[in-house]
């Protein structure tokens, strides 16, 4: 035989359980997670701007024959590959978020 307060607090756990889902998945408007940058990014505007960070970093004499792969997700750039020093590297970093659009940096490039 059940008791009466089972069915209410099944129901309670239920409730609270729906709303822990949405604030952990990120939909909860005071969840306090990042919204995922793929949904506001498109891959025309990516493109254009690892396009301006490719240009700049072609520009910069100490940088121009670094071999620097640039990929670009809703205004986070990253770099990859090798640069001949640690200075080289801050270097492009620093470079990078002079550019217009860019909201953040991941700095994945190794030092030879």
């Amino acid at each position: 035989m059940r008791r009466p307060g089972y069915a209410a607090s099944m129901i309670a756990a239920s409730l609270l359980l729906a709303s822990c889902v949405a604030a952990l998945i990120g939909n909860a408007p005071d969840s306090g997670t990042a919204a995922d940058p793929r949904a506001r990014s498109a891959p025309g505007a990516d493109g254009a701007l690892a396009d301006a960070v490719r240009s700049q970093l072609a520009a910069d004499p100490a940088l121009h024959g670094e071999p620097i792969g640039v990929s670009a997700l809703g205004g986070t750039v990253t770099l990859r590959g090798r640069v001949a020093s640690g200075a080289a590297r801050s270097s492009a970093e620093r470079l990078v978020r002079t550019v217009a659009g860019v909201t953040a940096v991941n700095n994945l490039l190794k030092v030879n």
